[in-house]
């Protein structure tokens, strides 16, 4: 019997919304950056500069935060729905536990989570009766493979001594990174969903099957009537 992933699927639907909203918002700080004076001091207390400073720090600082728990729980669902194969009858082409190590692996984790995900998208609504077709999970996988490379240039662009000159140097390349964050966050909710409907529509044909299943076989001694219904 396949085990409930309804939590987890929850969990990390909120977080990836949240994900979305944080990303907007950094967005915006981003291009006001770029509407300032190069020479403004973000010292200064005559201007909202440095209030504006503070509050990209923060956020940046939440995003991280989120990014971290959203990806404990995205993996604590991918790993079920993984294994929820498996419990189904399916034989995944490896165990669940590569569902998260996978991840971690150099070079490696350019493709396997991708060919796990189609394997969960795949076997999953087919036994849901459910559509096959996995364009959506190469959309979220090329997504995030973007948002990867471009986040890591982004990190490296930011510079040692933080100025309004340095801050509107590293905005186009930030606010880039924001809108794949934004396009890889709603594609991963987007599967998330489609797939945890396809768990939930398996789950309850099981239970169907189970109640409606064949009637257990009896041995010829158990159809003969107990003595109080022969004299009763």
């Amino acid at each position: 019997m396949v085990r409930d992933n309804t939590q987890r699927a929850r969990q990390t639907l909120l977080l990836f919304w949240v994900i979305i909203a944080i990303n907007a918002i950094l967005i915006l700080t981003n291009f006001i950056y770029t509407t300032l004076p190069a020479g403004l001091d973000i010292t200064s207390s005559d201007s909202f500069a440095p209030v504006l400073v503070l509050l990209h720090g923060l956020l940046e600082i939440v995003y991280v935060a989120i990014m971290v728990l959203a990806t404990v729980f995205f993996l604590q669902w991918f790993r079920r729905a993984y294994l929820n194969l498996r419990l189904a009858g399916r034989w995944p082409e490896h165990t669940d536990g590569w569902a998260v190590g996978a991840w971690f692996v150099p070079f490696l984790n350019l493709v396997r989570p991708y060919t796990i995900m189609k394997e969960i998208w795949h076997d999953t609504n087919d036994m849901a009766g459910r559509t096959k077709d996995h364009t959506l999970v190469g959309w979220w996988w090329a997504a995030y493979l973007v948002h990867s490379v471009i986040t890591n240039a982004a990190s490296k662009n930011t510079a040692d001594d933080v100025t309004m000159y340095t801050l509107q140097n590293a905005a186009a390349l930030n606010i880039m990174s924001c809108v794949f964050s934004i396009i890889s966050a709603y594609l991963t909710i987007r599967v998330v969903q489609y797939v945890h409907r396809s768990e939930q529509e398996m789950q309850l044909f099981q239970q169907v099957t189970q109640l409606g299943g064949a009637a257990p076989l009896l041995d010829s001694d158990d159809l003969q009537p107990t003595s109080e219904e022969s004299y009763g």
